[in-house]
């Protein structure tokens, strides 16, 4: 930097000026690295992503299922309660890091799962692994006036090797 001095109050009022603005850096640099720590630390606790053949997270099933069937044939909707994640499919692994599916399916009225079928997918390998892992799946059924009904889900899954 470069300034012209004419007075000894110029030059107090420039040492004042650089002082607040040293100061005002200094404090955004501890906020910004206030920032960069929690956005690391949320990282490190974000909810867990399912791991293949692991158990599925509840948190991630309920985040991405939707119903196919309308809002008004159910009160309460059917809730994730255990299965695992599918397996990457291993005639994909040496094609592909990753893929998609999209499944649909039933939850009966004892909270099975049925009537199983690909909606769509990057390969039908892809499909036929989330396919066969949703076949174990255990949820607590849709409730209609207290009474279990049946609900149509259609959930995406994402593979990556």
């Amino acid at each position: 930097m470069f300034f012209l001095l004419s007075t000894q109050q110029s030059q107090n009022d420039i040492i004042h000026a650089m002082t607040s603005a040293t100061t005002h850096l200094v404090d955004r640099g501890f906020t910004a690295l206030s920032l960069i720590t929690t956005l690391l630390l949320c990282a490190c606790s974000s909810p867990k992503l399912a791991v293949e053949g692991n158990p599925m997270p509840e948190k991630q099933v309920a985040t991405y299922m939707t119903s196919v069937t309308p809002s008004s044939a159910y009160d309460t909707p059917p809730k994730f309660l255990k299965g695992y994640a599918p397996f990457f499919p291993g005639t994909e692994s040496k094609r592909r890091h990753w893929g998609y599916a999209v499944v649909e399916f039933s939850v009966t009225a004892d909270g099975a799962t049925s009537n199983i079928r690909p909606i769509t997918a990057t390969a039908y390998s892809f499909a036929k692994e989330a396919m066969h892992a949703v076949q174990t799946w255990r949820f607590a059924p849709a409730r209609k006036h207290g009474q279990p009904v049946v609900v149509r889900i259609r959930l995406p899954f994402t593979f990556r090797s």
